[in-house]
């Protein structure tokens, strides 16, 4: 039985990569890496951002048949007796381990469900965020101040100044999210002490802003490596004001992430291990990096392929490399790895519809869906192997200006990279009527009763989450 590690980067862009014609040398070690795997060009996530893409990477679910946690249906998390990876090949006889630093995948949140050893570096005390009485909550000042950034249309404003020196602070102090060498280093660390065959899991958040500035520095893409800068460029990402140096910035630190994958690499081949080893790399969901809508991030409801287009490398030994192009799912993971590794399917609710994982894309097959629902109303992206559909059902009055308020719209997204053409989604009846019968109210979502922790709290305000 092979081993089996599974690693996924926040944030993660499939058109900032090498291996997928991206012109600057972003990922140098995962293109040497592809050249000796199976490399999934057409990959998607289940969600726009991170509790809506882990439940299909982990259990095979969608927003619309998911659960939420505590009080907020944007919250996903997984139920108690939900089928993961973890829980299916423990059962099949692996050690499972997961080393992580991202605070909403919390064991609160079941996101550890069948892992027999679970880290997150990311959920433990933390009180940086609050001043030295503990009764002032810099975070939650600053993520106000982030808001009223955006009422100016420059990067110099009133808030400017704060911001940034708040985030001065964070680089002398505390960052809010963990450096890849110092997760890597873990990660190592927990692999030594498992018996084979193994499935480990861990997830880079280098990429997620705000971009730590040291790791730009030693990313080496930028051509400024002064801090300042980098925290006033990352200043205007906040503000929404276009600053094309933010994308050198990404870049730069995706150059520092590949270099951390290597160091995996190179520990697997150090143990021996290399040649016994099924290596996975993927990402949650993208990045917006003012592609469209004057907006950085990653919004719910905001099912374009800027956020939903991730990388899939598949490193099988013995296998021969190739590239598939037919569309997949992240939510089909598990379905991948059964048959890689020759094992009987679990008890997901999701499945490809093909007798093999590598088959093309037909009329028949099962549509490629990722979707997003909170109070608001679900959003909902259909595609099949040339046309992508995005329908939005709104709960109640919404504003003009939300994507909700949006008529069902398509693109061609095979000649369309870009999706800078949009396409009458009335043309397209099936993948509309497809569309509309996933269309679900949050109320009839499930839920699991908990409450944030202040640590996670302070963590998820930092990263530019309201809880």
């Amino acid at each position: 039985m092979k081993n089996i590690i599974l690693i996924t980067v926040d944030c993660f862009r499939y058109d900032r990569c090498g291996f997928s014609g991206h012109n600057r040398p972003t990922t140098p070690i995962l293109d040497e890496f592809a050249s000796e795997s199976i490399v999934f060009d057409s990959t998607y996530a289940t969600g726009p951002y991170t509790t809506e893409s882990f439940p299909g990477i982990l259990a095979g679910e969608h927003s619309h048949n998911g659960s939420y946690y505590s009080d907020s249906v944007g919250w996903k998390a997984l139920e108690d007796d939900s089928e993961t990876l973890a829980t299916h090949l423990r059962d099949q006889g692996y050690e499972t381990i997961a080393t992580l630093t991202n605070p909403h995948l919390v064991t609160e949140r079941n996101f550890d469900s069948g892992f027999e050893s679970f880290r997150n570096l990311r959920a433990g005390p933390t009180d940086h965020s609050k001043s030295s009485d503990g009764g002032f909550d810099f975070a939650d000042l600053m993520y106000d101040f982030r808001e009223r950034m955006r009422n100016y249309s420059s990067v110099l404003n009133p808030y400017t100044l704060p911001y940034v020196s708040y985030r001065y602070l964070q680089h002398l102090r505390d960052w809010p999210t963990i450096p890849g060498e110092k997760l890597t280093e873990a990660f190592v660390e927990d692999l030594k002490n498992q018996s084979e065959p193994f499935f480990a899991w861990t997830h880079f958040m280098d990429l997620h802003a705000p971009l730590n500035p040291r790791l730009i520095r030693e990313g080496g893409l930028c051509a400024s490596d002064r801090i300042v800068k980098h925290l006033l460029w990352d200043a205007a990402r906040a503000g929404r004001v276009h600053e094309p140096r933010y994308d050198t910035m990404y870049d730069s630190a995706l150059r520092y992430v590949d270099r951390c994958i290597g160091s995996v690499v190179e520990h697997l081949k150090a143990q021996d291990q290399w040649d016994d080893t099924v290596l996975i790399v993927t990402g949650d969901h993208g990045e917006v990096l003012f592609d469209r809508d004057g907006v950085y991030g990653h919004p719910r409801h905001h099912l374009y392929d800027d956020l939903l287009h991730v990388p899939l490398l598949v490193r099988i030994p013995g296998e021969d490399a190739r590239r598939v192009s037919t569309p997949f799912s992240l939510a089909w993971l598990h379905e991948l790895i059964a048959e890689v590794l020759d094992l009987p399917d679990g008890d997901f609710p999701t499945f490809s519809g093909r007798e093999s994982i590598f088959d093309p894309m037909d009329d028949e097959s099962t549509p490629v869906i990722s979707d997003s629902i909170d109070e608001r109303g679900h959003t909902v992206s259909v595609r099949n192997s040339q046309t992508k559909l995005i329908s939005h059902a709104p709960i109640d009055e919404v504003d003009d200006s939300s994507p909700l308020a949006a008529p069902d719209v398509a693109f061609d997204y095979v000649q369309d990279p870009g999706e800078r053409v949009s396409l009458d989604g009335n043309d397209y009846p099936d993948l509309q009527d497809q569309a509309k019968g996933l269309h679900t109210d949050p109320a009839e979502l499930s839920s699991i009763d908990g409450k944030f922790s202040e640590d996670v709290e302070q963590r998820l305000k930092d990263l530019g989450y309201r809880t």
